[in-house]
């Protein structure tokens, strides 16, 4: 894929990216450093008020390892779908980036509070 001329040389593109980055790094090590498949082979996955007993359904371990590849999928169509964007509209490139930075927060927020469960 090429990239257009200008997309590594936008100041708000490289700070964005740079932001989905560090996001991705943290969010991807909080999960893979503090997960312990020893703790408990059964995991919390899931908070649902509305289910009768027990609110936490409990899921496989896979299920929290799923949150780190799911964080590595978005940050990576975000930078290519960015860079494809960016010669059509600058303000949809960057509106595409930040949206991604805000759904790594929250994806590593929900690992972080999951993870404190066990």
């Amino acid at each position: 894929m090429d990239l257009p001329k200008k997309f590594l040389h936008d100041r708000t593109v490289l700070i964005l990216l740079t932001v989905v980055a560090a996001l991705v790094v943290i969010g991807v090590s909080s999960v893979l450093l503090r997960f312990d498949i020893t703790k408990n082979p059964t995991t919390i996955v899931a908070y649902r008020p509305n289910v009768s007993g027990s609110a936490y359904l409990s899921g496989k371990p896979i299920d929290i390892y799923i949150l780190a590849v799911f964080m590595i999928f978005i940050a990576a169509s975000a930078s290519v779908l960015s860079a494809r964007v960016y010669t059509v509209r600058r303000a949809m490139s960057i509106f595409i980036l930040a949206s991604a930075a805000f759904l790594l927060v929250l994806a590593a927020r929900v690992a972080w509070s999951i993870i404190s469960l066990q």
